[in-house]
């Protein structure tokens, strides 16, 4: 009788023994941390653009840190702390088209870590169309009467389809043709339009059906309506806000600077303003009587000349730039605000198109033989003008 009990005794125990391991194994399954949600789906194709790649951590201990791979090669996640036992851990990226792997490792406060591997397939980046040049330009403010309201778009990938402008939620214009591969394609449309907001919104369609969206805001204003101390133009149709207005009746006017020929307009943090010899900046973070600086719209037209050593005589050298002014030039730089106004000479007097000049960093003079004598001998190049339809008005 104790002879069959034996085996049967071996059996239990071995039972019992694999019974114990396996519970082992699942407490200690159960005690690593656990890796849910991941995203994208194992599987999946993913549209294209950018891909999140995401998952949820959960542990039975506090977290400690996450591991994240992608094709092989680690990358710096995202982590959002929920609790100290639940992290959401994210990257993204613009991936290649074709298929890719991201591997997660968790890891608890006790070292015990958790891997989980997925694949998924990404469709490629996005090549939406893009805008440029809108007008009138964002923010800008314009006189009652007609307005040129106009944009630019185009595709690095492929043909666009269609172009269309609303104004105020109202079909603006709409232009259909397959303009080539990076070729652009503008909307524009001409309007009365009266004082109030206005809003236009685009849209834009390549042959590949992906599309974009953009919006930009104008304001049209009664003349003599503008802010406290602007100033309107009625000869080109411009008002100048009252800081850029008291600028220019204090240091010259209309002898200095000409007429403006744009609106102010954002352009990064500056506002800015267009005249037909000069470009007026507002630098907000500028002490308040330091605010109105000119651009260096002589520079942006011209490279300097080589520099030159000191010359004899009375001429004034600046060493900054190797370069001196003398005669009715150094007279006129001397007399109207020097530095300030004109910056630094970028040339000697030179000779273009039949006329004796001298460039500097805000301004180009003119020597005018026919009014020697007379204090208009002296002249400012039309630089504002310029510039801004070389490159203000592409």
């Amino acid at each position: 009788m104790e002879q069959s009990a034996t085996p049967l005794r071996a059996v239990l125990a071995g039972l019992a023994a694999v019974v114990l391991g396996l519970l082992i194994f699942l407490l200690a399954q159960a005690a690593r941390p656990a890796i849910k949600d991941p995203r994208p789906l194992n599987g999946a194709t993913t549209p294209k653009g950018q891909v999140m790649v995401s998952a949820e951590v959960f542990g039975e201990a506090d977290l400690r840190e996450v591991r994240l791979q992608l094709d092989g090669r680690p990358v710096e996640p995202v982590i959002v702390a929920h609790s100290e036992r639940h992290w959401t851990v994210s990257h993204r990226a613009i991936l290649p088209v074709g298929r890719h792997e991201a591997a997660l490792t968790a890891i608890d406060q006790r070292g015990r870590e958790q891997p989980y591997r997925w694949a998924f397939s990404a469709a490629g980046p996005s090549n939406a169309p893009k805008f440029a040049d809108p007008l009138p330009r964002p923010d800008t403010r314009l006189a009652a009467g007609e307005v040129l309201i106009a944009l630019a778009a185009f595709s690095e990938a492929t043909a666009l389809d269609t172009l269309t402008l609303t104004l105020n939620g109202q079909p603006l214009t709409r232009v259909d043709e397959q303009a080539g591969k990076g070729e652009r394609t503008v909307a524009r449309r001409q309007r009365a339009l009266t004082p109030g907001e206005y809003t236009v919104r685009a849209e834009a369609t390549d042959a590949d059906g992906e599309t974009a969206a953009y919006e930009w805001r104008f304001t049209i204003i009664a003349p003599g309506g503008g802010a406290p101390g602007a100033r309107f133009f009625p000869e080109s149709g411009h008002y100048v806000p009252a800081q850029f207005a008291s600028y220019w009746a204090r240091h010259g006017g209309l002898a200095r600077y000409g007429l403006p020929i744009t609106p102010e307009f954002k352009q990064g943090d500056l506002t800015v303003q267009w005249f037909e010899r000069a470009r007026f900046e507002l630098h907000p973070r500028l002490p308040a009587d330091q605010q109105v600086q000119l651009g260096l719209v002589g520079i942006e037209l011209r490279q300097p000349d080589p520099p030159l050593p000191a010359p004899p005589g009375d001429r004034r050298f600046f060493p900054e730039t190797g370069h001196s002014i003398g005669g009715r030039f150094r007279e006129y730089w001397e007399r109207n605000g020097g530095m300030a106004q004109f910056g630094l000479p970028l040339t000697e007097d030179v000779v273009e198109n039949g006329r004796t000049v001298q460039w500097f960093e805000r301004a180009r003079f003119e020597y005018h033989a026919e009014a020697a004598g007379t204090p208009d001998d002296v002249r400012l190049s039309d630089l504002g003008r310029t510039l801004w339809q070389r490159q203000g008005a592409r």
